[in-house]
């Protein structure tokens, strides 16, 4: 639903923007939820580390540690999202959601 709403209005703790299907990145292009990962405030302190990235935690962060090896994900294949979503524009990728939802409204009432 992208250019239709903001996964920050929605009321969840945490929204995983998957680069799989929304930015032109076939399964497996990159591994398991390749993507963004935003999360309210209230979870900060519970977030993930990597020893590659220095970052000021609170006195009272529990973080989890490391949980993958490569702290960006697999950056081969980011390029291939942001030529797609420079390519499409604003408009072209709100048209794009538009086309999406219409389709998957007509294939739940077929």
């Amino acid at each position: 639903q992208v250019g239709l709403c903001r996964p920050g209005d929605y009321g969840s703790d945490v929204s995983h923007l998957n680069l799989h299907k929304t930015f032109c990145i076939p399964h497996g292009g990159g591994g398991p939820g390749m993507g963004p990962i935003g999360v309210k405030k209230h979870l900060a302190p519970y977030l993930p580390t990597h020893p590659v990235i220095k970052i000021q935690l609170d006195k009272d962060a529990c973080p989890l540690g490391t949980v993958s090896a490569a702290p960006w994900g697999s950056s081969a294949i980011l390029p291939i999202s942001w030529v797609y979503i420079k390519t499409m524009g604003a408009k072209g990728l709100k048209h794009a959601s538009e086309i999406a939802i219409l389709n998957a409204n007509y294939m739940a009432k077929r």
